[in-house]
Parts: structure tokens; C-alpha cells; sequence
């Protein structure tokens, strides 16, 4: 964390945004692999009756299953923050944390900016 607590809020912002996109991708990613299945299981079942095309299309449908894990382990890990930040509640508390961002933010800036006092009192 920063010195400026607008330096932990847009952390926080940023972290969220990228939970929902990395989860998008991934949620993708474990559909294409779903749908591929079927293309490399008949890959297999067609495959010529030799051990190396066996064996070649095996490995396709074992990397495709690792990939599909790996997408999926990231899904379940995101689920919960992006599912509880993507209902209309708690969107709006974002929305609130981008608008106390903006303000400390101006808050910051005149704190560390150059200051001085004009007397209101003459002489």
C-alpha cells in the first residue's frame, strides 16, 4: 500500500475490474473446451488403429482437459467476489468507492499541493 489512501481504493477498484474480466475469460474458456470435447472424443474413437495416432490424439484430449481445469479452478476462485459484486447492491457500492476515489483523490492533491493563507483581518 501507498502512502495515499487513494493509492489502496484504486488498488481495490482495479483488483475487482480485473476478478471480473479474468473470470469472463475463463468461464469462456471452460465453454470452448466443453464444446471441443466432443470433436476430440471422436477424434480418438476415429483416430486410425495405430498406437501413435491413438496415442496423439489422446494427448489433444488430455491437454484439452488440463486447460479446462485450469480455467476452471480460476472460475471457482472468483466466483464469489464476482457474483457478489456483480448484484445491483453491492454495484452500487462500487460505484461509491469510484466516487470517494475522486474526492480523496482532491483532497490528497490540495494536501501535498503548495499552500498559503491570506490574512482575512486588516493590518
Amino acid at each position: 500500500m501507498g502512502n495515499n489512501p487513494s493509492e489502496a481504493l484504486e488498488e481495490f477498484l482495479s483488483y475487482i475490474s480485473g476478478c471480473e474480466k479474468t473470470y469472463r475469460s475463463a468461464f469462456e474458456a471452460v465453454g470452448k473446451e466443453d464444446t471441443r470435447l466432443q470433436d476430440l472424443l471422436h477424434g480418438l474413437e476415429f483416430a486410425p488403429d495405430d498406437d501413435a495416432a491413438i496415442l496423439a490424439a489422446a494427448k489433444k484430449l488430455r491437454e484439452s482437459r488440463k486447460h479446462r481445469r485450469e480455467n476452471k479452478d480460476i472460475v471457482l476462485m472468483l466466483e464469489k467476489t464476482v457474483k457478489h459484486y456483480g448484484d445491483p447492491r453491492h454495484r452500487k457500492e462500487l460505484s461509491n468507492l469510484r466516487d470517494l476515489l475522486e474526492q480523496q483523490r482532491k483532497t490528497e492533491e490540495y494536501l501535498q499541493g503548495e499552500r498559503t493563507y491570506i490574512p482575512r483581518a486588516d493590518g
